[in-house]
């Protein structure tokens, strides 16, 4: 039997002996737990995330019905099956139990070979959806995310950016935007090779994503260019996270082997108070890179915030 943590509910002390026995005997489990009605074993459930559940359909207070509707009510538990035992042979009521999420139903008096094999199949089951979950977490973490900074990548980007933009609109939730450029990025491949280069932009990556929240996103927008989305935000609160983004960047040294190498970089900010300020994302990138271009030509290592004024800048050759 595959390994895994069993929940026997049953009001029945003797029966849920002889099940969880019966398991025990079949296999190498890690656990099985006893409850003696429903509303005990929705609380194992939610603290002890059983594999899978095996319960009676007729108990004194909570049954096997009011346990599968209560569960239904907590989507956290619907990836764990829950097996019915039950006397009841009649076809509606079998119907029943499958419509209110039960996984499958072995008949009382039970025979134990056919409930291990059918406690067998659905632990089998459940480890193939999580494996499969899994895999495609890890699809989605590789299709959204730069292989070299590990920050999110453009594509995911400017899907955030869509979807914050749209909040904005229908909501009126501020929304600002970063666009960071590290300074003199060619000098540094120029004089120490394009692995140190990769080294500085993984350092930055990492400088940037730590002193950010949880909900705004950190992503590399292209070349030595890093892109930050701060949901409700407005004007002031952006200008104020760039200047103490600036300051990090610029007194954390980068380690790369034996060299140490010293970073600044340049930032522009464009923000989105009302939803009257900015219609679509294209607006409020285009304002981002005005004020970073303004930002390069004023000296770098600075934060300059957009302002009707900024006139479209070209960017300086070998920034």
């Amino acid at each position: 039997m595959p390994r895994g943590r069993i929940l026997v509910v049953d009001d029945s002390a003797p029966v849920r002996a002889a099940v969880a026995e019966t398991l025990r005997q079949a296999g190498d489990l890690e656990e099985v737990l006893e409850a003696e009605d429903g509303l005990v074993a929705l609380r194992l459930m939610a603290e002890e995330r059983p594999d899978l559940v095996v319960c009676d359909l007729v108990m004194p207070g909570c049954d096997g019905i009011q346990l599968l509707r209560l569960r239904a009510a907590k989507p956290e538990l619907a990836s764990i099956p829950v097996l019915i035992l039950t006397a009841d042979t009649e076809l509606d009521r079998k119907v029943e139990l499958f419509d209110r999420g039960a996984s499958d139903y072995v008949c009382k008096p039970f025979d134990p070979r056919e409930l291990v094999a059918r406690v067998r199949v659905h632990l089998r089951l459940k480890l193939m959806a999580e494996d499969l979950a899994a895999a495609n977490e890890k699809l989605y973490r590789l299709s959204c995310t730069d292989p070299l900074t590990e920050l999110f990548n453009r594509r995911h980007f400017n899907n955030v950016l869509d979807v914050e933009v749209a909040r904005l609109q229908r909501y009126g939730i501020p929304l600002a935007l970063i666009l960071a450029d590290v300074d003199h990025f060619k000098r540094v491949n120029d004089e120490h090779g394009h692995l140190v280069g990769d080294e500085v932009l993984r350092s930055v990556a990492v400088t940037l994503g730590r002193s950010v929240r949880k909900a705004d996103v950190v992503a590399r927008y292209g070349g030595e260019e890093i892109a930050i989305v701060l949901t409700n935000t407005g004007t002031a609160g952006a200008f104020v996270l760039a200047e103490r983004l600036r300051a990090a960047v610029e007194t954390t040294p980068v380690q790369a082997g034996e060299r140490t190498v010293r970073c600044t970089a340049s930032f522009g900010v464009a923000a989105a108070d009302t939803n009257a300020d900015v219609t679509d994302a294209a607006t409020l990138v285009s304002r981002a890179d005005c004020a970073l271009y303004a930002a390069k030509r004023d000296g770098r290592n600075r934060v300059v915030m957009w302002a009707p004024e900024l006139e479209p800048l070209a960017p300086e050759p070998g920034a």
